[in-house]
Order: structure tokens, then sequence, then C-alpha cells
């Protein structure tokens, strides 16, 4: 019995050493930089989202990290504008850069 108690004692042991010395190489400030996760697979949208979510929690002023290609014309704009209005549903990138109010108002448009 001691013998084996003593092997399991020094796997146990070896187990141990061997989960203790796990260090983590990136911080999760690093993990959510807007760059590391576009390289990571993420897409713009995905990083950006995530970019506005950690400024606003901290407080600070929330800008788009992309320009936006808006090459519709004014007339077409104005109805995918009311129709995202009417449906709150469907995202569009104004939405997360500007404070969105509960009540509906004529300048959301």
């Amino acid at each position: 019995m001691g013998v084996m108690r003593r092997n399991l004692l020094l796997i146990l042991a070896l187990f141990t050493a061997v989960c203790i010395n796990v260090n983590a190489e990136t911080t999760p400030a690093q993990l959510t930089d807007p760059e590391y996760m576009i390289n990571g697979g993420y897409s713009e949208a995905a990083a950006e989202e995530v970019f506005i979510l950690k400024r606003r929690t901290a407080g600070e002023p929330c800008e788009p990290l992309y320009e936006k290609n808006h090459s519709t014309n004014k007339f077409v704009r104005f109805f995918k504008n009311c129709y995202t209005y009417w449906d709150p549903s469907i995202d569009n990138e104004e939405r997360y850069h500007h404070d969105i109010q509960m009540s509906p108002h004529y300048t959301d448009l």
C-alpha cells in the first residue's frame, strides 16, 4: 500500500505543478482591441460595436471607427431611414452613434 500511495501522491504533485504554471499572454483590453479582433477573423462591424460599448461604459464620447460609404441618393436614403424608423429591429450604423431616446421624435429621421 505504501508504494501505491507514494506513486499516487507523485502523480498528483506533478499534475498540480503542470496546472499552476498557466499564464495568460493577452489581457482583456488587448482581446477587445478592434485591430486584434479584425485580425482574429471578426468583421469591422463587430469590432466597432465592441469599441463603442467599451467607450460608452467608460463614459467617453462615441465616434465611428470606419468611414461609411453613403453612395445612395437622398431620395432612397430618406425612404430607407423612414423604414428603419418604423421598424426598429433593423440595424443601421447611425443607431450606434447617437443616444437613443425611448420616445420617437421627428429628428430621428
